[in-house]
């Protein structure tokens, strides 16, 4: 019989480090076959404040690092190769409220997680802005023919999402991705693959 492996994943979509993250997870995860692996999408939102129509590019990157945005987006870019990821930062225009993502992907249910690599593919690779309805429209339509939720299942969403943020406070969570093992141990951080199954074979042990 397979030991189970659950693992909530608090990230947001607008978030390099989560992507990388999650890259580095599922290469880790490569090596542990042997498991039954749920992987649960948990929202967080890396700029709360930002307005619901989201705000210029380069203007979000001079607010939040200043003249050290090139600096810090290399060494970004250099992590990305690594874990196979290329990103496309000149080709972004725009950094979007990321909350109507998160609806679609708690919506999607246990679909979320998957679905999640389509919208990072669009943000970070393509530049689209994946707030845009009818660019989530086109991505769900992508994606097994999956259908835009309905208002009730956005209504349960947003619910959904405001217990995610509480969950995160009481966690102390100040920063993505961060990973919750067997509701046991977590780990913060875009960490390599040899620190996740470190605290995997932890968390499956105990």
């Amino acid at each position: 019989m397979k030991r189970t492996l659950k693992i909530e994943i608090f990230a947001d979509i607008v978030c390099p480090w989560c992507y990388i993250g999650k890259k580095r997870l599922e290469k880790a995860l490569m090596s542990r076959c042997e498991l039954d692996v749920e992987l649960k999408w948990r929202a967080f939102l890396l700029n709360p404040s930002i307005p619901k129509a989201g705000i210029d590019r380069k203007q979000y990157l001079l607010a939040k690092f200043g003249h050290a945005a090139s600096s810090v987006y290399s060494r970004i870019e250099q992590a990305g190769q690594q874990s196979g990821i290329n990103f496309n930062f000149e080709g972004i225009t725009k950094t979007p409220d990321s909350r109507s993502i998160h609806e679609i992907l708690i919506a999607s249910g246990i679909n979320g997680y998957k679905l999640s690599e389509l919208f990072f593919k669009a943000y970070f690779l393509d530049g689209k802005d994946i707030s845009n309805s009818d660019i989530q429209k086109e991505i769900l339509d992508s994606f097994n023919s999956s259908p835009y939720p309905n208002q009730e299942k956005i209504i349960t969403a947003k619910k959904t999402l405001d217990f995610d943020l509480m969950q995160a406070n009481r966690l102390g969570i100040d920063g993505v991705p961060f990973f919750v093992f067997n509701s046991q141990m977590s780990l913060a951080g875009a960490h390599p693959e040899h620190i996740l199954l470190t605290t995997i074979d932890a968390a499956i042990s105990g």
